[in-house]
């Protein structure tokens, strides 16, 4: 299983803080985030901890992995 937290907007939209997605082989944080939060590709800004480290949306990610993601707030 793959956790993925989800904080701001992504929960909203996946009406979830938190999800737990089984997968088998590896796949990309994209591709996965995709399945789980409606209109995710709308976002081109968007903070990704894989394994509590930094990562891009092309990272691959495997069973027993974690993922959080956030949205980029702006603002003044």
């Amino acid at each position: 299983m793959v956790r993925i937290k989800l904080m701001g907007t992504f929960a909203h939209l996946a009406r979830a803080r938190e999800l737990h997605v089984k997968i088998e082989g590896k796949k990309t944080v994209d591709e996965l985030l995709r399945e789980v939060i409606p209109r995710y590709d709308e976002f081109t800004e968007k903070i990704i901890l894989v394994n509590g480290g930094p990562a891009r949306g092309d990272a691959e990610v495997e069973d027993g992995d974690e993922i959080k993601v956030m949205p980029v707030l702006s603002g003044g």
